[in-house]
């Protein structure tokens, strides 16, 4: 026997081994009827595990839910809770009848009315009725007035209107603390919608009411300084 033909050369070997497609050397996973997989099924632990992890995200967003929900409704319960405390107090303030409001009660009522919303609910009139010292009622019916009064006027200049009315027009509704109000386009370009509630006006009528009572305390002080100041008399 050839001894190179019992024994054939590295090269020879390694060439072989090479001219075998690689599709060949790969070790298939086969099926029962010896069909071949392209891929592996996943185990059985997997997929448990990943449907494990959906019940539990699922039980989570659930329960953060079940959360917001039950905080939501705490909010509005305390709410309307100061609401009710709020306007106890504007019902208890005396009422002067048909007295007229004082010139720093129709000022603050006016900026109001002019700059945020002619239709304060009950929460802003009695947050109102207690910044001013003006009983619920009578704020209330100042607001009532004057809307009847614009509406006069305006179909005074315009017998017959073509579009809606100006008071209507120049309101936006939004959400405030749980509930809807109309505000002036003026009072959005100053805050967002999303920025006004209930503590913000109260902030924004205090300031104001607090504004024009230093005014009134300034200007009665001069007029106090001016009347004791004795009379000089012009040398002739």
């Amino acid at each position: 026997m050839d001894v190179e033909s019992a024994n054939p050369p590295m090269e020879a070997v390694i060439l072989s081994e090479e001219s075998v497609p690689r599709r060949t050397l790969r070790k298939r996973v086969t099926t029962s009827k010896g069909s071949p997989l392209r891929f592996k099924p996943a185990s059985v632990s997997a997929i448990t595990a990943r449907h494990g992890t959906t019940s539990e995200d699922n039980l989570k967003k659930k329960a953060y839910k079940q959360a917001f929900l039950q905080s939501a409704a705490r909010a509005q319960s305390e709410r309307e809770i100061r609401v009710r405390e709020l306007k106890k107090r504007a019902l208890a303030i005396t009422s002067t009848g048909k007295t007229p409001a004082t010139s720093r009660q129709r000022l603050v009522m006016q900026m109001v009315y002019d700059e945020i919303t002619p239709y304060p609910d009950e929460a802003w009139v009695s947050q109102l009725g207690v910044i001013i010292n003006r009983e619920y009622h009578q704020v209330k019916n100042w607001f009532s007035n004057q809307r009847q009064k614009d509406a006069r006027d305006s179909r005074q200049h315009t017998p017959q209107p073509a579009a809606p009315a100006s008071l209507e027009a120049s309101l936006c509704k939004i959400t405030c603390d749980g509930r809807d109000l109309r505000l002036r386009t003026a009072a959005l370009n100053s805050c967002r919608a999303e920025d006004w509630s209930d503590t913000f006006f109260d902030e924004v009528v205090m300031i104001y009411n607090f504004r024009l009572l230093a005014k009134h305390s300034q200007e009665e002080a001069m007029a106090a300084l001016v009347e004791s100041e004795p009379d000089v008399a012009i040398p002739s």
